[in-house]
């Protein structure tokens, strides 16, 4: 086994504990650094058995480090990355990379020119499912996709609602917490150039809107919509389907539905269906087979990847150019359902 790899946290929040777990449950990486400047996070290092810092800067000069996961809050990840390629250290920066795009696109030109790797941390990739829906995709087996369904329905508690901002605009579904939908989007099927939207709050009545739909034309010709709501008891959303996080009650259902000219596909289920006799046609009964594959927990599966980026044998999957993009059609969905117009990218 290779030496283990020296690695660091900041931020000691629910997504920076996270880490921190899966760093020491790996075999091949050691917890040596917690960085956050809340008192609070001073437990969670002694409860790790490693040195807190109030001051990620210091932790970054006086730390021998192989790599960092930045866990901070979202406005934060840009500048404390910028600190960590300028120490020439690895780093997986939680998504979204950035609040400003304009400062994302900065820092994507700064990572790139310094060489220094950057993975952002979209952990739905590194989902076997998703790699496996991938695969099958890019073989041809759907033929030319037509149409994509994406689902995000879910019921948020009252209690939610109870911090203030959580109630103000830009804290809804569409920006904090269609980001993952919006990748594995991209990721599978392309880039969007069109898109129209709408969004309510009638469930709830707050400012931030609680439901929307936004449809979306593909530079391959695919048309799709993506239908949000957090306010609603359903179980078709990833969260529920996908079993990546216990927090959320399972469901064996799903949330992605993927339709071609020669079969469909629905996520994370992986159950693909065409005609019998391979020939598509409305008469013929249609052929469920399901897609096997080794589960794997993202988040682990992500690491494992960090691992091998830090060690020069791979390229990061998710870069700063890539999460850009997908930054700059969340914001598309928002302006269109905001104004009710065609945004073209």
């Amino acid at each position: 086994m290779s030496e283990q790899l020296r690695l660091a946290v900041i931020g000691a929040g629910a997504m920076g504990r996270d880490h921190i777990r899966y760093i020491q449950d790996d075999a091949d990486a050691r917890l040596v650094a917690i960085a956050d400047s809340m008192p609070a996070a001073e437990q969670v290092a002694k409860d790790a058995g490693v040195p807190w810092f109030a001051d990620y800067q210091e932790m970054l000069e006086c730390t021998a480090l192989d790599g960092v996961v930045i866990a901070s809050p979202n406005h934060l990840h840009v500048p404390m990355a910028r600190e960590t390629i300028r120490h020439g250290i690895p780093t997986l920066v939680e998504k979204p990379i950035s609040d400003d795009l304009d400062d994302a696109r900065a820092f994507a030109a700064e990572a790139r020119a310094s060489g220094v790797p950057v993975l952002v941390g979209q952990h739905r990739r590194h989902n076997p499912k998703v790699r496996r829906a991938k695969e099958i995709i890019e073989s041809g087996a759907l033929g030319k996709i037509v149409t994509v369904a994406i689902l995000y329905n879910l019921y948020k508690p009252d209690t939610y609602y109870d911090i203030p901002w959580r109630r103000q605009k830009g804290a809804g579904p569409i920006l904090v917490n269609m980001v993952h939908d919006v990748d594995l989007m991209r990721y599978l099927i392309g880039e969007p150039v069109e898109i129209q939207g709408m969004s309510a709050n009638a469930a709830r009545g707050f400012e931030v809107e609680d439901s929307a739909v936004a449809t979306v034309r593909f530079a391959n010709g695919t048309l799709g919509t993506i239908t949000l709501s957090d306010s609603a008891a359903s179980p078709w959303n990833w969260e529920s389907t996908a079993r990546e996080n216990p927090f959320f009650a399972p469901y064996d259902t799903d949330a992605y539905y993927i339709m071609g000219t020669k079969a469909s596909l629905s996520l994370p289920r992986l159950h693909l269906f065409s005609h019998a006799g391979g020939v598509s046609d409305w008469t013929k009964p249609f052929v469920c087979e399901v897609q096997g594959v080794r589960e794997g927990l993202p988040h682990r599966l992500q690491l494992k990847h960090f691992e091998r980026v830090i060690r020069g044998e791979e390229s990061p999957l998710v870069t700063p150019e890539d999460a850009i993009k997908t930054l700059e059609v969340l914001n598309a969905v928002k302006q269109a359902a905001d104004g009710g117009e065609l945004v073209r990218l």
